[in-house]
């Protein structure tokens, strides 16, 4: 993502560096531009190096009054840390007096901020209803939270922690997904051997889950089909199933009413004979009689129709892209999610995943490894420009 992080003069801009850093380190371009009084509290040349870019600091030099619009048209997310009440109070009324206040009236795309201040300021009704106009237009605040304040005192006011706020820069449009039907699987099935015992496999469901939550973030109407015990993201609706014979009936009864189905579930390739009583260990020896399970994807994929299908592949070993690009084929998907399971530390049972993603149309996008949460969001920006595409009528 190409972010403009704007500073402005507060105690907490020192760590408005790390919020750079931790951005470069997800893979997005930086540029940094500061407020009138930003400079009395950083410097800008720790910004220009973490950033690789110059900062827009002076109004008055010489290619400033030109660089704002064209940093406008660059930029698709303005996040300002920390956003001091001077600030907030400029964004709210269109004052235009430095750098940053300047090119906020030029920004067309998202903004985020994360507000720092003492706790009297961020209560002053003049505050507040600076925050309010601003939440109006769509502006998202991460923060303030309580905590040690640059007066000694104690308080909400301190600007949230690096990390979350670089979790909120995730976000990029709350219209992204917006008017979107998104069906989701996760996790695993569980195929009975008898009244007791299963058969499974490693899938905890976190990409799932991490899938559902980040779309719900960008604004789609989510279903999450779980195999997973884990909590349901806020404001998706979920069901969950066992076996894939439970989760092929709800396909068949949610596929039809979806415009985007990303079947992240680890489905079982083979499912056992059950036995109709337990086992039991004085019985002797037991073999397990193993079939070929159905092929959901495949199952759906004949009444397709314009929906985007996103597959996953959990490849090992030799000839894994080669695989991916058969399964992306014989699923008939727009998009498949490739990812080796036979390293460790990413893909199953991880908080982390490294992966790469397929296009029927012949995209290649390689995702370093990162939290699922933020490789969810990768794959959202893969089905959100197909769907910007699909939206644009053939020259005739």
């Amino acid at each position: 993502m190409k972010i403009i992080l704007g500073v402005s003069g507060s105690i907490a801009a020192f760590k408005a560096a790390d919020v750079v850093r931790r951005l470069r380190e997800r893979g997005d371009e930086v540029r940094v531009v500061f407020s009138k009084s930003a400079g009395k509290f950083v410097a800008p040349l720790t910004f220009s190096v973490l950033s690789g870019n110059p900062v827009l600091s002076d109004m008055f030099a010489p290619s400033a009054a030109v660089e704002h619009v064209a940093l406008a048209g660059w930029a698709e997310l303005l996040l300002v840390a920390p956003a001091s009440a001077d600030a907030i109070a400029k964004l709210a009324h269109g004052i235009a007096d430095d750098p940053l206040a300047t090119y906020a009236l030029s920004h067309g795309g998202p903004i985020v901020l994360a507000p720092a201040m003492e706790s009297a300021m961020w209560e002053h009704p003049a505050v507040a209803e600076n925050v309010r106009v601003l939440r109006s237009r769509g502006v998202r605040f991460v923060g303030p939270v309580s905590g040690p304040l640059a007066s000694g005192r104690a308080g909400v006011g301190r600007m949230a922690e690096p990390e979350e706020i670089v979790e909120a820069a995730i976000f990029r449009s709350a219209a992204d997904l917006a008017g979107t039907k998104v069906l989701v699987t996760a996790g695993p099935t569980r195929e009975p051997i008898d009244p007791v015992r299963f058969v499974s496999n490693r899938s905890s469901g976190r990409m799932g889950h991490a899938l559902a939550e980040r779309a719900r973030a960008r604004g789609a109407e989510v279903v999450l089909l779980t195999g997973s015990d884990r909590p349901v993201p806020p404001g998706v609706e979920a069901v969950r199933f066992e076996t894939a014979g439970d989760l092929k009936s709800l396909l068949d009864a949610r596929f039809d009413a979806c415009d985007v189905l990303v079947m992240a579930a680890a489905v079982a390739d083979f499912v056992p004979e059950k036995a109709p009583r337990r086992l039991h260990r004085s019985d002797g020896p037991r073999s397990l009689a193993l079939s070929p399970g159905e092929d959901l994807l495949a199952s759906v994929a004949a009444r397709k129709g314009s929906r985007i299908v996103v597959a996953f592949a959990a490849e090992a070993g030799d000839g894994q892209e080669e695989r991916a690009r058969r399964k992306l084929a014989a699923k008939h998907a727009d998009w498949i999610v490739w990812n080796d399971v036979g390293r460790e530390g990413v893909g199953f049972e991880s908080d982390d995943n490294e992966v790469v993603l397929l296009s029927a149309t012949g995209q290649r996008v390689e995702v370093s490894r990162r939290p699922k949460k933020e490789i969810a969001d990768k794959i959202w920006d893969a089905v959100s420009s197909t769907l910007s595409w699909r939206t644009i009528p053939a020259k005739i």
